[in-house]
């Protein structure tokens, strides 16, 4: 399904880039219809993971609640700005791309700070 979605996207990027000297305003619009199509497809795409990601909760009942729901926050943190750092690039802010991917890499690091610490107290009092 995800390569299905990806070949979209490229055979949109082919055709912006033919359409783009002559109509501008056209190939924005290819774009943009192709991108919110992918989006879509990828809500759908998630969707369809949703009771296997239940699934991997479920099996980790037994593990701490902050270290899985720190995990499953780290993931949507990555993904978001991600997408929100192309959606800058695309628009042709790439600093502005480039703080928001730092943003979101400084808010994962400041969330698995505090499972650090647990991890390195553990092995300390093992090794001790």
């Amino acid at each position: 399904m995800a390569l299905r979605w990806i070949g979209v996207c490229l055979a949109a990027a082919m055709a912006c880039a033919v359409i783009r000297p002559q109509r501008p305003e056209l190939a924005t619009a290819v774009s943009l219809a192709a991108g919110a199509a992918a989006m879509l497809g990828l809500a759908l795409y998630l969707e369809a993971s949703l009771p296997r990601l239940q699934a991997l909760r479920a099996l980790a009942e037994g593990a701490d609640d902050q270290v899985v729901n720190a995990i499953l926050r780290c993931a949507g943190i990555s993904v978001l700005s991600e997408l929100a750092g192309q959606l800058c690039r695309d628009a042709g802010e790439t600093a502005l791309a480039g703080r928001v991917r730092l943003i979101g890499r400084v808010a994962i690091l400041a969330l698995c700070l505090p499972l650090a610490e647990s991890l390195l107290g553990s092995l300390s009092r093992l090794v001790s």
